[in-house]
């Protein structure tokens, strides 16, 4: 007698991996592609979306498959949101895969933007604070890097519109976008505000650097001043007192 593997004690059958393309975070009225990779000889494969009453999307294999995609077209509002794929094998349903979440941008008309708060100087080799406004009463605000807001590595998110961002290399250039949501539809952003484009040429990091050296020599001939006036004034209490005159009598 063959027993299943949950009779066994060694649970269902380990669970799929799941990603998007071009990726997770997608524009209102764009396509996204959900894939979902299987151990070979599943029998049934779906996609759930996590939503009121729930929404699936099942898949049969095509012969020997282990890659299934499901195609969502003209992303809307009611499409945002979390999704994970499962599947079925040898009669038993695996453990739901990572959870994916789904963001679709432009959904609120609002157009934040993007500002350079503070810049120290020498803002090459010290952080600076990025400011995401809008009139909006968003509750949160989501800065990504490289201007690309597909990937979600590239994006931070917090309930405050200031971002300290880290240095620009010297030569470098580093592109940055913001949106606004809400906490209670974190899957809906607004539109992004206008790519703001930083950049540090070397000519500059050798300004300050040269501004720092200039610094620094002059403390340095300060000191030795200093050091000076101090070892005269030493010498000066140090230098034995001549023999005092006797005074003359008159006669």
């Amino acid at each position: 007698m063959v027993l299943g593997t949950t009779l066994l004690g060694l649970g269902p059958p380990p669970k799929t991996s799941i990603w998007a393309v071009p990726g997770s975070v997608i524009s209102i009225g764009s396509d996204v592609t959900v894939f979902c990779r299987t151990p070979p000889g599943v029998t049934h494969v779906r996609l759930t979306h996590y939503v009121l009453n729930g929404k699936w999307f099942d898949r049969a294999p095509q012969g020997v498959q282990e890659v299934f995609e499901f195609s969502l077209q003209n992303m809307t509002h009611t499409s945002a949101g979390t999704y994970h794929c499962d599947y079925t094998k040898e009669g038993e349903w695996s453990q739901n895969s990572d959870h994916l979440e789904l963001v679709v941008t432009g959904v609120y008309k609002i157009k934040p933007s993007l500002t350079i708060d503070s810049r120290p100087k020498g803002s090459s080799e010290r952080k600076m604070t990025l400011l995401c406004h809008t009139h909006h009463s968003f509750d949160i605000f989501i800065l990504c890097r490289g201007g690309n807001a597909s990937l979600p590595r590239n994006c931070s998110h917090q309930d405050h519109n200031t971002f300290l961002i880290s240095p620009v290399s010297p030569g470098h250039k580093r592109m940055y976008i913001c949106f606004g949501s809400y906490k209670r539809n974190s899957y809906l952003w607004s539109l992004p505000s206008d790519p703001l484009v930083l950049s540090t040429t070397e000519s500059s990091t050798s300004d300050y650097r040269l501004e720092n050296c200039i610094r620094l020599f002059m403390a340095v001939i300060l000191l030795l001043g200093l050091g000076a006036l101090l070892l005269d004034a030493w010498k000066s209490r140090k230098e034995p007192m001549g023999p005092l005159e006797s005074p003359k009598l008159k006669a």
